[in-house]
């Protein structure tokens, strides 16, 4: 089912937060960002309806709810990647840090080793989240993309990325596909149980500074990846 050597595999996470705690701070050290939510905020609401209803303080609401989903309105915090040996084992590297530019400088090095070697990407809803997410924060942050990430004009065939929430689908683009989900279906200890996950992860970098937590719970994610391709692998 995967015809690629899990040896040229380079399992991917990310985890990012919003480019500010809230709003208000956002308005206040960042006013031209600010701007551009308020003017994008009628797409957050259709996009997120189930945040939308919220009254009170509704923009500080959504932004820590949301923007860091959106690239112009995130900040990554975490990358982790993993790569299976020939003898078995996996080997991670981990980077994380306030500082967003060097943290990606460091990811795009690594990226650029990898695209030397021929590995191909594998992560979970890779092609929509974790791609663009990294190819726009470092075009934001002056960081030319590696050639790891597809482009615009990358074709087809040309695209090295394993998206095991596009093979977990089989086509149907409809249905659900979550990372908890897959684990829990195949057998595989969740990440997502943990002090900190996704949905919580803006709160804990901003408010609790939990930046090893955030780490560790995405090396999790890497570690789930590793195991999912591994029974795929498997299959006869």
């Amino acid at each position: 089912m995967i015809n690629i050597p899990i040896t040229k595999i380079l399992f991917l996470d990310i985890e990012t937060v919003g480019r500010c705690p809230d709003y208000d701070s956002c308005e206040k050290f960042s006013p031209e960002i600010a701007e551009q939510f308020d003017k994008y905020f009628d797409w957050f609401q259709k996009r997120f309806p189930e945040d939308a209803a919220v009254d009170i303080d509704p923009k500080n609401f959504m932004f820590k709810r949301r923007a860091a989903l959106v690239p112009e309105f995130a900040k990554i915090v975490c990358v982790s990647m993993a790569f299976v040996m020939e003898n078995g084992e996996v080997k991670r590297q981990t980077f994380s840090g306030d500082d967003e530019k060097e943290l990606l400088n460091q990811v795009r090095n690594l990226l650029d080793r990898c695209h030397k070697l021929d590995f191909y990407l594998c992560g979970h809803n890779l092609k929509n989240f974790d791609i663009p997410m990294l190819a726009k924060r470092m075009i934001i942050n002056g960081i030319l993309p590696s050639k790891l990430l597809p482009s615009y004009d990358t074709k087809p065939w040309e695209v090295k990325a394993i998206d095991t929430k596009e093979i977990w689908q089989y086509g149907a683009y409809t249905s659900i596909g979550s990372l908890d989900l897959v684990c829990s279906t195949m057998g595989i200890e969740t990440p997502k149980d943990g002090e900190v996950t996704g949905d919580k992860v803006h709160h804990a970098y901003w408010i609790e500074q939990k930046l090893p937590q955030i780490s560790e719970y995405c090396e999790k994610d890497v570690d789930v990846l590793v195991q999912f391709i591994k029974k795929l692998k498997e299959l006869k």
